[in-house]
């Protein structure tokens, strides 16, 4: 039935629900269509509903597509229902609709086809725009995209459709419903297809999850419309296929709808869903897939023909179930151009605006008992309700800020919160995701940092030549995950040596990588400690990170920082081609002595005996995450609007803060174990200061009473 408005002028959805209407009539009266089955009413009336969830469908001024019409008329769902003002019971059916689902919905047929096939422009018209400016093309496509009222935005350059989509969502969204819907449409929808649905162990696949719900939607339709598909040959937990026999001339034969819907396990083999073509691939879980990258990157090629897709991979991961997978699954969400991801405006973190990432459904997107009957959430309330609840937590908690972090990771507001790991990193994520976003918007680590050259003059005295821009060089790794093949690596000064340092103001730290085996870089990080002259004071000021097929040149480039720094350097001493290289240079004296005190302080009946550097166990990474996470919060100054400014806000390094932000003892953290290796000279210093200062202590009050004794005797 058309209707005169979906939405009133400002934008707020008034009449929603004529788009569940067939699922309303079900709930109310348990049938959808009072004419005989088979009768020519009938037809006609499954052929209409088929076309809808196939194409979509428009009234009001408003169009949804066809997987969420499928989803609102024939997918029935676990729904809370209130029974008073703070209790609900589970009641099935059909779902509400929701802002939230049409943004999402939206954003998976924007990123396969594009503004304008979505919006049906014509292939005239399209000819048309192709015909204008970038800038006048530029303006139509947001133009079309502006016609949606999506609460998020994508650039017109990714507006041509050719992408697969990852989702980083709040918990209890019903993403396994709605992805359910989505494989059993296609199923109902699309003869000879098939739809994949992976995760890193089956527990995520069934009997609860997208697999699970999908066979439950399969069952339904056989049940209660005109859509029934036999599944004689193939009709497994793990694999439903749409087919029947058919006995020619006594001879069996599989026929039929021939669509399919498969689960796989990528536990051990990444290559799972390799060279299969399917119309969509869901990854579930990301948060705990360790191996997403190497599976989404052999599932690719699969699934694309030139430059066109021919399928959709659709990667989702739930706040509060971010494990072994976070790296992968953080790195993708926020790099998404780099993967053949849609691209979104980050409109959800701090600092943020001007970068782009995965799509992300919100805590207060459609929070239950916060968006009204028509589907408009109350953001407002849900936000303020949320913060209100971690308040109480956290003043209530004797565990408060364990427990809250949990919370907050589960129930996010942004990106930023949902990829925290409370299991494994203490580090400040929020706010190193919020300075991480300042940089990349602004490009600081560019601006600050300079690509040099390290070398000896004629006089032997080292110098940094700055690269200019047309010069040659090895590319810069600014990431944590490189995004170069060449990992030679380049030196980045931020701040040069002050004249005249004196012995020690600069701390060097050295994670070296052992030539023989692993993908491990090495990394170095230069830090400056407090100067009574200087404008700057405890921050890194150069760093380096690459591996060149010779250790030995980063072991040169090491030298040659504490040389230009007038230091020395401590290293992790496991790899001992560093002390065998500087050995043979005769200059063992530039290396930093183990920092005895430290070690003591720290690792129980130690034994370790090694003269130069620090050997790295979890007890000496225990109180190097200790040392790094006090020297991030240290409060440093205000800004103008008397906000505090912690070290966070002086680090212009993008890779050490992704690096923090994803830090977990299992990983390779290459400029981590080279802050660690700083922390710890810092520490001994301090250490040493102190023993020094208890001896003296202990020498006057010696005196004191020798002095006394004389006295006494005379």
């Amino acid at each position: 039935m058309q209707i005169d408005a979906v939405r009133n002028p400002d934008g707020i959805y008034i009449n929603t629900q004529c788009f569940r209407e067939e699922g309303l009539h079900f709930m109310k009266h348990k049938y959808y269509t009072p004419d005989p089955w088979g009768s020519p009413g009938w037809r006609d009336y499954w052929r209409v509903q088929l076309d809808r969830c196939t194409n979509g469908y428009s009234t009001g001024g408003v169009r949804i597509t066809g997987h969420h019409y499928f989803y609102l008329n024939f997918a029935q769902i676990q729904i809370s229902e209130e029974i008073s003002e703070k209790v609900a019971k589970k009641k099935k059916k059909m779902p509400d609709f929701w802002d939230g689902d049409y943004n999402y919905y939206w954003s998976l047929e924007i990123a396969r086809y594009g503004i304008l096939t979505v919006n049906e422009t014509t292939k005239e018209e399209r000819s048309i725009i192709q015909t204008l400016s970038t800038l006048e093309q530029a303006q139509r496509l947001k133009a079309e995209l502006s016609k949606l009222q999506l609460s998020i935005t994508i650039e017109p350059d990714y507006l041509t459709g050719g992408f697969h989509v990852i989702v980083g969502k709040a918990r209890r969204k019903g993403y396994s419903y709605k992805n359910g819907a989505i494989c059993a449409n296609t199923y109902n929808t699309q003869p000879d297809s098939l739809t994949l649905i992976g995760a890193f162990d089956k527990k995520y696949l069934y009997p609860k999850g997208t697999m699970g719900m999908a066979s439950d939607y399969l069952n339904f339709l056989n049940k209660h419309t005109g859509w029934r598909k036999s599944r004689e040959f193939v009709d497994k937990q793990d694999h439903r296929r749409a087919s029947f026999k058919d006995t020619i001339d006594g001879v069996s034969n599989e026929d039929g709808y021939m669509s399919e819907i498969m689960a796989l396990t990528f536990k051990d083999n990444p290559d799972a869903a390799r060279g299969k073509d399917a119309q969509y691939v869901l990854l579930e879980e990301a948060g705990v897939f360790p191996n997403l990258e190497d599976a989404y990157m052999a599932t690719a090629p699969g699934l694309s023909a030139g430059k066109y897709i021919t399928g959709q991979i659709i990667i989702f991961g739930t706040g509060g179930d971010m494990e072994s997978g976070t790296v992968d699954f953080a790195n993708m969400f926020y790099n998404p151009f780099e993967y053949g991801l849609l691209p979104v405006k980050n409109i959800w973190d701090d600092n943020a605006e001007e970068t782009n990432c995965g799509f992300f459904h919100p805590m207060y997107w459609n929070r239950e008992g916060y968006y009204d009957e028509q589907g408009n959430s109350d953001t407002v309330s849900a936000i303020a309700d949320e913060k209100e609840h971690r308040a109480k937590m956290l003043k209530n908690s004797s565990n408060g800020s364990v427990v809250l972090q949990k919370r907050v990771q589960e129930h996010p507001f942004s990106p930023s919160e949902a990829f925290l790991t409370v299991s494994t990193n203490s580090f400040p994520v929020v706010e190193l995701r919020n300075r991480l976003n300042l940089i990349n918007r602004e490009n600081l680590n560019v601006i600050k940092g300079q690509p040099v050259k390290l070398f000896k003059d004629e006089t032997g005295k080292v110098r940094a030549k700055p690269y200019m821009k047309d010069d040659e060089h090895p590319p810069v790794i600014w990431n944590f995950k490189p995004k170069t093949k060449d990992l030679t690596g380049c030196p980045v000064i931020y701040e040069y040596p002050i004249e005249g340092a004196p012995k020690g103001l600069y701390k060097i730290g050295y994670d070296p990588y052992r030539q023989d085996k692993g993908t491990s870089l090495a990394s170095i990080i230069v830090k400056k400690g407090v100067h009574r002259y200087s404008s700057s004071n405890d921050v890194i000021v150069a760093e380096y990170t690459g591996r060149p097929e010779d250790a030995d040149i980063v072991n040169r480039i090491f030298e040659l920082f504490i040389e230009l720094y007038n230091t020395e350097g401590m290293h992790e001493n496991e790899v001992t081609h560093v002390r065998s290289y500087f050995m043979r240079r005769k200059k063992l004296h530039l290396l930093a002595a183990q920092p005895d005190r430290v070690i003591s302080k720290n690792v129980k009946e130690s034994k370790v005996a090694r003269v130069y550097g620090c050997h790295m166990n979890d007890q000496m990474k225990d109180a190097g995450e200790k040392y790094i996470k006090g020297w991030l919060l240290r409060e440093r100054d205000t800004d103008e609007n008397g906000n505090v400014l912690t070290t966070i806000d002086y680090i212009n390094s993008p890779g050490l803060l992704e690096e923090l932000i994803v830090y977990n003892r299992k990983g390779n953290f290459d400029r981590v174990m080279a802050l660690m290796q700083v922390m710890f000279q810092e520490e001994e210093e301090d250490l040493e200061k102190e023993y020094g200062n208890s001896e003296k202590s202990n020498n006057a009050q010696d005196a004191v009473e020798l002095i006394s004794k004389l006295f006494r005797k005379n």
